[in-house]
């Protein structure tokens, strides 16, 4: 029984039978990844469709530096890894206040949401076990 057929369905008629519609192809939009591009000797760059995301540069003494969307330094890391890492982690200051903005109105309310579903299912389990 399809959904179509079942009396819940929201597309349930009376002596109706299912049919299957042909398929649509589908088209998956894949987002476009960070490529990073050494530019000179110690010099990294990171772009992402074409726009610039950040950089690294390597010092005299063997340390990477990770630079921002603006240019402004991230960080300084012994390995050149973390350092592109930290350039693709990074948000603005303004963004990250708005996140922790977010997470403490959201944390409660997901909390919140957990303790009734975790409720619910006690009791539906209760009343599998002890029947009304």
């Amino acid at each position: 029984m399809t959904i179509a057929e079942h009396p819940a369905g929201r597309l349930y008629v009376p002596g109706a039978t299912a049919t299957a519609e042909p398929l649509t192809p589908t088209v998956t939009v894949m987002p476009r990844a960070v490529t990073w591009s050494k530019v000179d000797t110690g010099f990294y760059v990171a772009s992402k469709a074409g726009e610039y995301v950040g950089s690294v540069d390597t010092t005299p003494d063997g340390h990477f530096v990770a630079f921002d969307a603006t240019s402004a330094p991230i960080g300084r890391y012994t390995e050149l890894s973390t350092a592109k890492s930290a350039v693709l982690s990074w948000k603005p200051e303004r963004t990250r206040m708005r996140d922790r903005r977010v997470g403490r109105i959201v944390h409660p309310i997901a909390a919140s949401a957990g303790l009734v579903a975790g409720v619910t299912a006690a009791f539906g389990a209760l009343l599998t076990v002890f029947p009304a």
